[in-house]
């Protein structure tokens, strides 16, 4: 267990060792793709939101009578 946790972590450091040169700058996104991506991810919150809030009652057993 000592040897995998040693080794663990000198994995990282050889790493940035290895690293070479500096990578070059990120490329800049597409901001329509931007756009749609922020459209969706906030989409699929109030959705999400929307379901659990409007299931928020349904599954209480504290308030269900038996049925006969």
């Amino acid at each position: 267990m000592k040897r995998f946790l040693a080794g663990l972590l000198a994995l990282p450091l050889s790493a940035l060792a290895q690293s070479g040169p500096p990578p070059e700058p990120a490329i800049e996104s597409n901001p329509v793709g931007t756009i749609v991506f922020i459209a969706l991810f906030v989409g699929f919150c109030v959705v999400f939101g929307w379901m659990v809030w409007r299931n928020k009652g349904k599954g209480n057993k504290e308030n269900e009578k038996p049925q006969p």
